[in-house]
């Protein structure tokens, strides 16, 4: 038989934990009401979250910001630095004085090229291999001195007619072969340059493919009046990619193509 104080316990046990379990409610309550409070942060809402993404632009509704738009190059012409090394011009009407490039990497036949460009040279001459051309490099770089001697050369060619002279061979100063930007490039069965190497398989693949490398035909025959040099269907000029591409594709020389960004 149950002794009455051991029921007394009983019931003090039950009671306790009645008032505990009513304690445990009332906080919650008071909690949840203070996180509905008005002083409470509220919620996350749909606008608050929307402030955070990129609205598409509504032009009926001024009170959204417009996303600005970047402006277009209308004549689509690549975003160069025109200051920058590879784009810079040797001719009668832009002399370089001495020039000589900051470091030159030598090549195949005692060729020299501008060392920034010289693994797209070799690249460029490589791949016209691969297809069983036989392609030749016969002169890149030529110092002041050089091209000094070669021009004079040609001079007394033509009897002392300088001005001639000058349209086939630049005078010191004014020629690309100083910059070390540029390489005659031939066929192995051509020994002598001329005009006719633009009949050969070699000069077909050059042309058709330098702009992959970074290379333009810089002396075009449609071109002679403003390069002011005879077609050179053996001249090639290192520009960069993006530039020979834009160059090659609208048959432009490098004057017109510089002469686009002052317009």
């Amino acid at each position: 038989m149950v002794s009455s104080k051991k029921v007394m316990q009983g019931v003090l046990c039950a009671l306790l934990a009645v008032v505990l379990t009513l304690v445990l409610l009332v906080r919650v309550k008071v909690i949840y009401a203070a996180n509905l409070s008005p002083s409470a942060s509220p919620a996350p809402s749909f606008d608050m979250l929307a402030s955070t993404v990129i609205r598409t632009p509504d032009p009926t509704n001024p009170s959204i910001a417009q996303t600005p738009e970047v402006t277009p190059n209308p004549k689509g012409l690549p975003r160069i630095d025109l200051s920058s090394w590879q784009y810079k011009l040797a001719s009668a009407s832009n002399p370089i004085g001495d020039y000589a490039p900051p470091e030159l990497t030598e090549l195949e036949w005692y060729n020299a090229f501008d060392s920034r460009a010289a693994v797209s040279l070799m690249n460029f001459v490589e791949a016209g291999r691969a297809q069983g051309l036989t392609v030749v490099m016969q002169s890149t770089y030529r110092s002041y001195d050089e091209q000094n001697y070669i021009f004079n050369q040609k001079v007394q060619e033509l009897g002392g007619d300088a001005e001639r002279a000058a349209t086939i061979v630049l005078p010191a100063g004014t020629s690309e072969h100083q910059l070390g930007l540029c390489a005659d490039i031939t066929d192995g069965n051509y020994s002598v340059l001329t005009q006719d190497l633009e009949n050969t398989e070699t000069f077909q693949w050059l042309l058709a493919h330098c702009a992959e490398y970074g290379f333009i035909l810089r002396y075009p025959a449609d071109k002679e009046d403003i390069t002011g040099v005879i077609y050179e269907p053996w001249h090639f000029r290192y520009v960069g990619e993006e530039a020979a591409a834009y160059i090659m594709e609208h048959g432009l020389c490098l004057e017109e193509f510089l002469a686009l960004y002052d317009e």
